[in-house]
Parts: structure tokens; C-alpha cells; sequence
């Protein structure tokens, strides 16, 4: 492993530098494109807000990494220690802004809980950490309102929490390097071999979608399967859930759409923390291409799935991390070249700006895993419902007891990509029950929203040239 740069994120005069990683979602992934991941909650019982209140500020003071709100100082993200109380909004389907104060903000920080009588969406700016780190808070919150709900829940013993990296207080906050706890990019980059898996400029791209730009908000249409029906067909086919998903995802694309002799490329997220053990929550997800072609469709299931297993086995080794990483660096470089971070995201996310989040990717599929197996779970909730809520289409998917939720996430409202999911699905012998969940606006990173420290340098010597 290449030396890495320790750098220190104390806070000086109130403020923390940001991670290299903030200059891509800054960047590109705020403004009209804002990448805002959700996870809906919905309880057995009617949500006490006083005690979600109490038990999400708890929750906080064992992640101080996302007890802060951004400020733009020097053309550039800082941060400064948020001592306001978290935020609690109901879930009326109006736009908040992350960072921000007032009567559509966020109390300053960079999530938010959005509230009904008995269900709760936690909407998360992806710019502050990735699925684990945003799956590991919540969990706290949701041990702290069961204690709150039902005292005698907190004598069960929650050592079976610790390998999933969940803080209960304080004192279990991990000892790490500042650079390892805010900065894991640049921690774990360095030299290694980096895996490709298929010839880039084969690659199969969807239709583009049909929208208003201006529009921030997405539909979401649910696939609702039996997760014990669909561990089975994985194991059938002795191969893991991913690859699967995968194989199916790729299957509906043909089968809606002429792909030709091009390559579809199902993109998977992979944590890093897999080969890269660290208790950092810093952003370390990567994306994972799966790559299908017309005469892969022609194997029979089961070799396909292995194909892809092995494909994805060939992404998830530490030298390719390692080499990921070096190559992300490279794009914030190029980022942090551009300019100041405010006119970057102006111009990335404009009309002769980035067309996608990605350049080796049809279509993203994220599935996190299983989140049913633990005593908070059972008591608390009836289901649990993803949510990704991006610039182009997604599919996200999550297991709940024998609930799988196969999510598509779209710009448009043309639902040819879930029908032929749908369809392909029962094809295979599944019985999949379709709930449109409808329209739901984004909440937004508006970088003109910020509160802003001092003048960016550049602006600032043009004042002083032209005085």
C-alpha cells in the first residue's frame, strides 16, 4: 500500500475541512441532481414524535461525524459542529434543503426524519455517508426510541449490534487516525490492480427519460416478492442474491428493449469495508459492473449467475479497492481543478454538464441486505421500504422478514423497465404484488443555500484588482 497524506479535521476557528470524496457529490451529485437515499420505517404502533426527538439527538451524540452542518468557505466545503436539535418534518411531500435553517431546511444538517402518524422516511444527503454509515445511525435511533418506547427493552443485550458497527453512547465511539475517520478515500487508496470486466464502449445505455428538469422528484413503483421464496431460487441456483437480481435485471432490459450487440451493465454498490476492515463511515461504497451480453442471455440461468458471481468476486479484492480509489482521487482532482465548488455544481449540473452518474453502467441496482433479523425489528415495525432518489433510474431493493421490495426508481413516469421486471419475475415463478408508491419530491443540496464563510479567493482578488 502506498503511503498515505494524515491530515488533521480538528476543528479551527469553528470549522472542519470536508473529505476529498465531497468534491464529486458536491459537485456533481447536489443541486437538480442531488442524490437523496431514503429508508421508510413503518411502525405497528403510532409514531411518538417526543420520543423519536429524544432518542435520534441520543443517537447523534455517538456519531459526532454527521453532527455538523456544511458551509462553503474558499470555494470549498467545510464543516462547522451543528448543536441544534435534529430534525423532525412531516412527511408531506414538499422539498426540504439539506444544510439549511428555516422553514424548508433541515436544521442545518444533512438529514432529515420526515414523519406520518405510523411511519417514519429517513432522507439522507449521500455526500455525508454511504448505505452503512446511514443504515448504522439509524439503527441507534431505532434502539434508542425502542428503550424509550418499551423501558423494559433495555436490558436485552445488543452485542450482536457491535458487528454491524453500531454506537450506543459516546464511549463506544472507535479509535481512528482523523484521516481514516473523514478521509477513508485517501486512507485506503493507493497502488493496486485495478479489475476490468468488460470493453467500456459496448456498453448498452437505456433511453434517456423524458422529464422536467426542474421537476425534483421521482416516481417509485414497488415489486413486493417472498424473500424466503427468492433465498431459495439463489440457492437452487447456488449463487448469492446480488448476481441474481442481477441476471433478472439484465433479462428485463432485453426483453423491453432491442439491446443489439451492445453490453447491458448492471452497476451493484459494494462496501469497501469488506476487504478494507475499517470503522470509519466515511463515503467508501464503490460501483460493481455486472455485464451482460445478448449471448450471455442464451446460458441457462445458473451459469450466468456463476459468470457474474465471478465477475464480482474479481471487483471485490483489496488490490482493486485500493486502485478504485486512486482512480476516484483522480476525478476529485480534476473537480477541485474546475474551479470553486459552487460554480463546479452549476455548470456539472447544467445543460452541457453530466449526462448520468455513471459512464460504465445501464442501470444501478443497490440491495444492502437483510434488516429483519434483530429484536428492535420485530418489535417495532411492520415493514421497511428502500428509497434512492437520484438523476436517472435506479432499482433498489431490501429484505424485510419474508418481505423482498424490488424498488424502481425513475425521472418519468414511462413504466416500461418495471413491467418488464415484473414480468420477468413471474416468469421465473414468482408472484410479485406492484404498488406505485406515486411521485415524491427530492430534498436538494442547494449550494447557493449554504451559509457561506468569507469570499471564495478567486472573487475575493477580483475585488481587490478591480478597487
Amino acid at each position: 500500500m502506498a503511503d498515505f497524506p494524515e491530515r488533521s479535521f480538528a476543528f479551527e476557528n469553528g470549522l472542519r475541512p470536508g473529505a476529498r470524496y465531497d468534491a464529486i457529490f458536491y459537485g456533481a451529485y447536489a443541486g437538480t441532481s442531488t442524490f437523496d437515499i431514503r429508508v421508510r420505517f413503518d411502525f405497528k404502533q403510532r409514531l411518538n414524535r417526543s420520543k423519536l426527538q429524544r432518542a435520534a439527538d441520543n443517537a447523534l451524540l455517538a456519531y459526532p461525524e454527521f453532527k455538523v452542518r456544511p458551509v462553503i468557505k474558499d470555494g470549498r466545503v467545510f464543516y462547522e459542529e451543528n448543536f441544534k436539535p435534529v430534525c423532525l418534518r412531516d412527511d408531506d411531500n414538499e422539498t426540504l434543503y439539506f444544510g439549511t435553517d428555516g422553514a424548508d431546511g433541515t436544521n442545518g444538517y444533512l438529514f432529515v426524519f420526515l414523519c406520518g402518524e405510523r411511519h417514519l422516511t429517513f432522507s439522507l444527503y449521500h455526500g455525508l455517508t454511504d448505505a452503512h454509515g446511514m443504515i448504522a445511525y439509524i439503527a441507534s435511533v431505532m434502539w434508542e426510541y425502542v428503550k424509550l418506547a418499551l423501558p423494559p427493552m433495555r436490558f436485552i443485550r445488543t452485542h450482536a449490534f457491535d458487528k454491524f458497527g453500531l454506537r450506543s453512547d459516546a464511549k463506544s465511539i472507535p479509535e481512528m487516525s482523523d484521516t481514516e475517520r473523514y478521509d477513508p478515500l485517501t486512507r485506503f487508496a493507493g497502488d493496486g490492480e485495478f479489475v476490468t470486466v468488460f470493453d467500456e464502449s459496448t456498453l448498452y445505455h437505456l433511453p434517456p427519460e423524458e422529464f422536467n428538469k426542474a421537476d425534483v422528484s421521482c416516481r417509485l413503483i414497488n415489486l413486493e416478492i417472498s424473500n424466503e421464496a427468492f433465498s431459495r431460487r439463489a440457492k437452487q441456483l447456488n449463487t448469492s442474491f446480488a448476481p441474481l437480481l442481477a441476471a433478472y435485471a439484465a433479462q428485463a432490459i432485453d426483453s423491453a428493449y432491442e439491446i443489439g450487440d451492445r453490453t447491458i451493465s448492471v452497476i451493484t454498490t459494494v462496501d469497501s469495508r469488506r476487504v478494507c476492515p475499517t470503522p470509519s463511515l466515511g463515503n467508501m461504497a464503490y460501483n460493481c459492473p455486472l455485464p451482460v451480453t445478448k449471448a450471455d442471455l442464451g446460458m441457462p440461468l445458473q451459469n450466468l449467475c456463476a459468470r457474474l458471481r465471478a465477475d464480482m468476486k474479481k471487483q471485490i479484492t483489496e488490490d482493486h479497492v485500493r486502485a478504485m480509489f486512486r482512480f476516484i482521487l483522480g476525478q476529485c482532482n480534476d473537480i477541485d481543478g474546475m474551479g470553486d465548488i459552487v460554480s463546479v455544481n452549476d455548470f456539472l449540473t447544467g445543460p452541457d454538464g453530466l449526462k448520468g452518474l455513471t459512464e460504465n453502467g445501464t442501470i444501478f441496482l443497490t440491495y444492502p441486505g437483510r434488516v429483519g433479523n434483530n429484536p428492535v425489528s420485530r418489535v417495532l415495525l411492520n415493514g421497511v421500504t428502500p428509497g434512492m432518489l437520484a438523476m436517472e433510474r435506479a432499482i433498489n431493493v431490501y429484505a424485510h422478514r419474508d418481505s423482498l421490495i424490488i424498488q424502481v426508481s425513475q425521472k418519468s413516469d414511462d413504466t416500461t423497465l418495471v413491467n418488464a421486471l415484473r414480468k420477468t419475475l413471474i416468469r421465473h415463478g414468482f408472484d410479485p404484488k406492484m404498488y406505485d408508491m406515486g411521485r415524491v419530491r427530492q430534498n436538494v443540496m442547494d449550494l447557493h443555500r449554504l451559509k457561506t464563510v468569507g469570499a471564495p479567493k478567486a472573487a475575493a482578488e477580483e475585488g481587490e484588482n478591480n478597487g
